[in-house]
């Protein structure tokens, strides 16, 4: 019984040690992309938030860099979910 849970505890060890890993590059990932998104808006002046919706309605027209705006902005918005997940929050609670 007691290598049972020794093997337990490796294998939990193990796992802690991928998810940090995981994280950490995830947080780089996320940072390159608020860094991509702080340029767009500030080369158009309109924050993420306010574009992202408008974007989507079409009222802005599919100019190259709103298309990349756009997958960034839901790139960043899928990678803080992950991470939400991987740290045991609800997604829908940030």
């Amino acid at each position: 019984m007691s290598r049972h849970i020794s093997l337990n505890r490796v294998w939990e060890q193990a796992l802690d040690k991928l998810l940090a890993r995981e994280v950490t590059r995830l947080t780089g990932q996320k940072t390159r992309l608020q860094t991509q998104l702080a340029e767009f808006e500030q080369q158009y002046d309109l924050m993420s938030d306010e574009f992202y919706p408008r974007f989507e309605r079409g009222e802005l027209g599919d100019a190259t860099d709103f298309v990349e705006w756009s997958a960034t902005y839901e790139m960043l918005q899928n990678l803080e979910n992950r991470l939400a997940v991987l740290s045991g929050e609800k997604a829908d609670e940030q």
